[in-house]
């Protein structure tokens, strides 16, 4: 590419820009006081004179251009180094125009472009899907150094113009701004106001609070409807949100239990857990919801507290009692301990604890138990149950029809064997109205079963029977829609859901 035609692709200039020039140059050199004035009088006369020149002779192409600005140029900063200013804080330059509107001087037009993009970029997050379709409009400029404007004060000027968007100070979380407010005053103290909401106690010299999440406040441009009063954005940051976390399964713990305790629905833990039935035993890993707020704060301060010491237990074995049973002889006592420690909580709960100091003030009491060693007979309840009769479930425990279930159904074969879930001794076996044949078993340990609707029984009353003995067969006596055993488990003679001890 020719050097006429590589000047005229850098300078991109039509003739009606050319008058531009010279008037920005007239208007840059009356800003000089008035003995600098003077001084540049007679360059600013060829400059012009050179302007008169090529706009009236035939060499006015667009190769010329570059060559009159230099000489305009080089002229002006020669003047301005015999009067001792330095003459490189003044350069060719443009201003520029968004919608005939002035927004700054520049130096470099790819500022400008960078600025755009990046206003583009902020329309695209925060517009709700609108876009930022204005371009500039560049007119040569003398401009100072100093009056040049950055990238980001043009992008600041752009984004002012935006209707929709609104200069304030956003509270980013990981780096995602949730909401504005207007001043950093304002953001600083929602901030300052949520984090004393954990913390209970008082606050010492040596209180650490901060958040577990990356929070910052940040000057930033937003749509107009994340803007919020400091009580708004209070309240919004106190808002929950919900979190899946492992719950482990206890002893006595139900579904329905859990869901009532983590404020949700049977269905919905079924849902978050892929093959998971209503049938529960201790020391499960469950996926469930759990309400967390929408920022955590972490505490650590040195407390000083009274703690329980706890007590130990001494067993004593015991040959004449059955090796299932545990009798109390002397209860335990806490014992109490002062302590000095640096304690981290996270949103007021502890999750670490440093002991500085402890001194034991009241000594704890042991509990003493008698453990049995002697072997039980199978005629006797163990505790745990198995499945009384082979089928499926068809009625659960609870409501049904407008009355109370107090067992379950399993529906099987007919005549098929009917077995004790557990040892012990039958203290009923005959005709109950609405069940037909019945049998009840008390396994002298609190417990007692029944096995209804039973075609005919093999047990009588008195009789002991251990776990898994055929005590009866399946049928449809009594009140009966169809062949099925109705089971039903007591506890210290209170009736409870058998599923809680078999699975079907």
């Amino acid at each position: 590419m020719s050097f006429k035609s590589k000047e005229k692709e850098r300078i991109e200039l039509k003739p009606s820009e050319w008058q531009k020039i010279d008037l920005s140059a007239e208007k840059e050199l009356k800003r000089f006081d008035n003995k600098l004035k003077t001084a540049l009088i007679p360059v600013k006369n060829v400059f012009f004179n050179i302007s008169d020149k090529y706009h009236s002779s035939k060499a006015s192409k667009t190769w010329l251009r570059p060559i009159v600005l230099r000489f305009a140029a080089t002229a002006i900063a020669g003047v301005l180094v015999c009067m001792g200013i330095n003459a490189t804080d003044y350069k060719l330059g443009y201003e520029v125009l968004i919608d005939g509107e002035t927004v700054g001087l520049v130096t470099e037009q790819s500022v400008v472009l960078e600025a755009i993009d990046s206003v583009k970029n902020k329309v695209l997050e925060m517009g709700n899907g609108r876009t930022y379709e204005k371009e500039p409009v560049f007119v040569r400029r003398i401009v100072s150094e100093k009056e040049a404007a950055t990238a980001s004060e043009l992008s600041s000027k752009l984004l002012n113009n935006v209707g929709y968007l609104v200069n304030c100070y956003s509270i980013d979380i990981d780096g995602t701004p949730l909401f504005g407010v207007a001043t950093e005053e304002a953001a600083n103290w929602v901030l300052n106001k949520y984090k004393t909401q954990f913390i209970t106690g008082e606050i010492t010299d040596d209180t650490v609070i901060e958040f577990c999440e990356d929070v910052k406040i940040s000057e930033n441009f937003l749509n107009i409807g994340m803007l919020k009063t400091p009580e708004e954005a209070l309240a919004y940051l106190g808002g929950d949100t919900k979190e899946t976390a492992a719950y482990i399964t206890k002893e006595d713990d139900t579904l329905w239990q859990i869901a009532r305790d983590h404020d949700t629905t049977v269905d919905k833990i079924l849902a978050l857990n892929e093959g998971l039935t209503e049938t529960i035993h201790e020391g499960m890993s469950i996926n469930v919801e759990e309400t967390v707020p929408l920022l955590s704060v972490k505490s650590t301060q040195t407390l000083e507290f009274t703690e329980a010491i706890p007590y130990g237990t001494e067993k004593i074995e015991d040959s004449s009692m059955y090796n299932d049973v545990v009798e109390v002889e002397t209860e335990g006592v806490n014992g109490q301990a002062k302590v000095l420690a640096r304690v981290t909580k996270i949103n007021d709960v502890e999750v670490e604890k440093n002991v500085l100091s402890s001194e034991t003030i009241v000594e704890p009491v042991a509990k003493v138990e008698r453990i049995g060693t002697k072997e039980r007979p199978s005629t006797t309840g163990s505790g745990s149950f198995i499945r009384p009769a082979y089928g499926s479930l068809s009625s659960r425990y609870g409501a049904r029809w407008g009355r109370r279930h107090n067992g379950i159904d399993i529906a099987g074969a007919y005549n098929s064997p009917i077995v004790a879930a557990d040892g012990g001794r039958v203290t009923y076996a005959g005709w109950m109205d609405g069940y037909g044949n019945y049998v009840i078993i008390d396994h002298e340990n609190g417990y007692q079963t029944a096995y209804g609707h039973c075609a005919s029984l093999n047990v009588s009353v008195g009789q002991r029977v251990s776990k898994g003995e055929h005590i009866a067969n399946m049928g449809s006596t009594g009140r009966s829609t169809g062949t099925h055993l109705h089971f039903e488990v007591k506890v210290n003679s209170q009736f409870t859901d058998p599923l809680g001890y078999v699975s079907y």
